[in-house]
């Protein structure tokens, strides 16, 4: 069916939950066995996972007009997407286990097939799926996989022709945008040789103004994605998918990573009221950005600013049926490079000192695995990964007013990552007890790093960051098993709980070693973490309405935070240490569903509530910390939709989304003050969407 879709109004991530799909009069409603679960690797239908997971479709998508990362996390509970930057550095935190700009992403995100660390908007193009697994995956997929994993499928290459074309432009206080896509598929060699090419370019204003003496202005991103994908099929049972694609993004005026007040009343009456300068006193701050003041969407910085990204990624894949069996088969390379120059260290208009970085990337990610007939009492896969990268980074900082060609470089690092495992699962449903089903899934992970440090400076003003000569090594291992029971007492109910381990390996703080510094400091320990959920699916005997649940507890050790590091002068030594020594505990649950009263009507929504927490935090700081919550967690979230659909094809939408109080730290850690949090206050955001539907 093809379908023309004109819409107006306010249109904010409108929400349609895993189990949803848009729908026209006169289609048949979406069922939960209808619903295929591709992230188990075994094409389960959603009725039958023993694993809490939201999918959302291709029209469901693009009635929630999901173009950026951060929407997908209105359609499902207990996911928030924490966006440190507009060009696309998306952290992801799955029930309390949070990730940020400066340790890992704790969940694993696949893109049609390819892992990344992080993501970039503009993929989400032509998209055909995305689906979210809650709890670690670690006996399904590799590295990066503790708290979940969040999979994405672009539009595949079909036997029939298909072309498309869109031109989005977005007005806001601050500026413009403009969005071009465009899509071409269909057949090349007949019955076996499909493909397809998408393009997006997009030409925006950053939605933040810099009003400071910054000689980009304000911040513009341009920005190039080009894929080329192609779909083989010799035979009926060999079929091999070729993937490509690159991304060309320049972004004058803008700094990846910059931060930004939280309290402006206090930064306005310091910077441009004077409030602590003290003329007697020449360390006192005095009122560096005069007349020049912060706001909610304006921030004042000088330092020059620029943020150039180039990325490529390559991936192949091949499912061959054996008859007894599928042998999947995948291979993907990524390179990514990053000039990164702009970060403001004293947030003011005052040329006092600023930072740079510059990234270079190269991974490449294999994988095979065999997997048994899904017909079967018993059923099993087996298979084994590898995963390569090898990273350089450059440091560089501008002492005083300059450009962009004037930061003095450190010295370059590189680490060196190879993971190797052996994963299988196996699930046996005895006959002498129909309805049940028990999985037993085990995964052995090695992870060797390397760390390679040349000698040299970095020179902060403040301070100086000393670089030792340094090769670090050590191999870090783990057994991450996972047990599952799965009970339908009905065609309409299934129960199901789960226990699975996850785990981050350990690394080396570059910078923190240095003469005086322990091992323990040097080195950090892997993160282990144990997760417990129980869950249900139920769905009306009519398939009007479905419902999906879950509880969990989560308790992680040898948790990663990052935090400075001071010497015994109290002069800092790394804003980038990362320490092996807190724990966590996370627990709560999540509801979603949907309900179809009428043919014309449908009801979806979903409720996320989590309570996370530091039980320890290490080095002299968890006294002040524990308790706390974990930062970037808001206590619950919550979206509610409705869609009518009139007999005339007008149709319309409404939304609300609930995100409930978030902390935006640990708390004091230094003992001076009082164990204060800075948190944001609980929202919600309100939308509209009226358009016409036709079948042509």
């Amino acid at each position: 069916m093809h379908r023309l879709i004109l819409s107006t109004g306010a249109v904010v991530a409108l929400s349609t939950v895993s189990l949803a799909a848009a729908q026209t009069a006169d289609e048949e409603p979406v069922t939960l066995d209808k619903i295929v679960v591709q992230g188990t690797k075994q094409e389960t239908t959603l009725q039958d996972a023993d694993i809490a997971v939201t999918v959302i479709g291709r029209e469901a998508l693009e009635a929630a007009r999901v173009t950026d990362f951060r929407k997908i996390d209105d359609l499902a509970p207990n996911v928030q997407f924490n966006d440190s930057s507009p060009l696309g550095a998306v952290y992801i935190s799955i029930r309390g286990v949070e990730s940020n700009a400066f340790v890992v992403n704790r969940a694993a995100v696949y893109i049609d097939g390819i892992p990344f660390r992080e993501l970039s908007n503009s993929v989400l193009t032509q998209l055909d799926s995305v689906e979210v697994l809650r709890g670690p995956q670690s006996t399904l997929y590799g590295a990066n996989t503790e708290s979940g994993l969040i999979l994405i499928h672009t539009r595949p290459p079909g036997d029939k022709f298909e072309a498309n074309g869109s031109f989005t432009a977005t007005t806001f206080d601050t500026g413009e945008a403009y969005y071009v896509d465009g899509y071409i598929g269909g057949p090349i060699a007949k019955d076996t040789l499909s493909g397809s090419v998408a393009v997006r370019f997009s030409d925006r204003d950053y939605f933040l103004q810099n009003i400071g003496a910054t000689p980009q202005g304000q911040g513009q991103i341009d920005e190039l994605y080009v894929q080329g994908r192609l779909r083989w099929t010799p035979t009926d049972r060999l079929t091999v998918n070729a993937n490509a694609y690159v991304i060309d993004t320049d972004a004058p005026g803008i700094y990846r990573f910059d931060g930004f007040p939280v309290d402006l009343d206090r930064y306005n009456a310091i910077y441009s009221d004077g409030l602590l300068f003290d003329p007697a006193n020449p360390f006192s701050p005095p009122p560096i950005n005069g007349a020049l003041r912060a706001s909610d969407f304006q921030f004042v910085n000088d330092a020059p600013k620029r943020a150039e990204i180039e990325e490529f990624v390559g991936g192949i894949s091949a499912n061959y049926e054996t008859g007894f069996g599928d042998l999947d088969l995948s291979l993907s390379h990524r390179t990514e490079d990053i000039d990164d120059r702009g970060f403001d260290i004293d947030a003011t208009n005052g040329p006092f000192l600023a930072g740079a970085q510059l990234d270079g990337n190269d991974l490449i990610n294999a994988e095979i695995r065999f997997s048994s007939p899904r017909d079967q009492a018993l059923t099993y896969s087996i298979g084994a990964s590898v995963y390569s990268e090898e990273e350089t980074l450059v440091l560089a900082s501008l002492l005083g007013p300059g450009g962009l060609d004037d930061f003095n470089p450190a010295p370059e690092q590189a680490v060196n990552s190879d993971d190797f495992g052996l994963f299988g699962s196996v699930s046996f449903s005895p006959a002498s007890l129909p309805g049940l089903t028990g999985t037993v899934g085990l995964r052995y992970d090695e992870a060797k790093r390397e760390t390679t440090q040349q000698a040299g400076e970095l020179d902060l003003g403040f301070s100086v960051f000393v670089f030792d000569d340094l090769q670090l090594e050590d191999t870090f291992d783990a057994v991450l098993p996972r047990f599952a029971l799965r009970y339908e007492p009905s065609d309409t109910l299934t129960l199901y709980a789960n226990i699975a381990k996850g785990y981050l390996p350990g690394g080396f703080n570059l910078t923190a070693a240095q003469d005086g510094f322990q091992d323990d400091v040097i080195r950090y320990e892997s993160e282990q973490l144990w997760s417990y959920e129980a869950g249900l699916k139920w769905q009306s005997p009519d398939t009007k309405a479905f419902l999906a649940g879950a509880v969990f507890f989560i308790e992680a050790e040898n948790y990663h935070e990052i935090s400075a590091l001071l010497d015994d002068q109290g002069n800092i030594v790394s804003t980038s240490f990362i320490s092996s020594d807190a724990a966590i505990e996370s627990s709560g649950f999540e509801l979603e569903g949907q309900w179809t009263p009428t043919d014309r009507l449908t009801l979806t929504g979903n409720l996320g509530v989590v309570n996370s927490e530091y039980t320890d935090f290490g080095r002299g700081e968890a006294a002040e910390v524990v308790g706390n919550p974990v930062k970037l967690i808001p206590e619950y979230d919550a979206n509610l939709a409705a869609r009518y659909a009139f007999d005339n094809g007008f149709f319309v939408r409404g939304e609300v989304n609930f995100i409930g109080e978030t902390a935006l730290d640990e708390g004091n850690r230094t003992g001076f003050t009082a164990n204060a949090v800075d948190t944001q206050k609980a929202d919600e955001k309100y939308a509209l969407q009226k358009g016409y539907e036709t079948e042509k």
